[in-house]
């Protein structure tokens, strides 16, 4: 219910799907599979979702299951604005729900408690914009940085997934 809630708000079309198991692959560190895949309208470089906000993005999928690559694996990134302000940076996980934030200008600044949302892509693939990612909870001030840089506590539980949902392309129109 919740991420139909998080959805419906968004105005995003959503496929929701169970999660069937949680690992790692060859290629990345921390994964899930789904139980539904490309029948279900599930496609590479897809948003997926919970209640609370960001989850990953789809990897790869069969006909009935889909790869889903975790926001906390190390080769994840993603483009985020700071809520109110809209400054800009890039969040980085770094493996076991621990992630980084990186601002993009030297102007942009960031305190404990600040709200980060998805930027979104270009063609919504592979993240749409305005989904909460998580919040700033300690800002590294160390001299010298040209940007400023801190820690973040993401909004979902990524070792708690029953399920997720997973953003269709395209927003919901009036009509629907």
């Amino acid at each position: 219910k919740g991420v139909l809630d998080l959805a419906g708000k968004a105005r995003y079309k959503v496929v929701s799907a169970r999660v069937i198991s949680k690992g790692g692959t060859g290629t990345f560190g921390e994964t899930i599979v789904l139980d539904s895949g490309s029948n279900s309208g599930i496609k590479r470089d897809m948003t997926v979702i919970a209640a609370g906000g960001l989850v990953g993005v789809v990897k790869s999928t069969t006909a009935t299951s889909a790869v889903v690559l975790l926001m906390s694996d190390p080769s994840f990134r993603i483009g985020v604005r700071v809520a109110g302000s809209q400054d800009m940076g890039i969040l980085s996980g770094e493996g076991e729900g621990k992630f980084s934030l990186r601002m993009l200008s030297a102007t942009g600044q960031i305190k404990a408690g600040d709200v980060l949302l998805s930027r979104g892509s270009s063609g919504d693939k592979p993240f749409v914009p305005g989904v909460p990612v998580g919040k700033v909870i300690t800002v590294d001030n160390a001299t010298g940085q040209l940007t400023k840089q801190g820690r973040v506590l993401g909004f979902v539980d990524l070792n708690a997934l029953g399920v997720v949902s997973v953003v269709q392309i395209g927003r919901a129109s009036c009509r629907e």
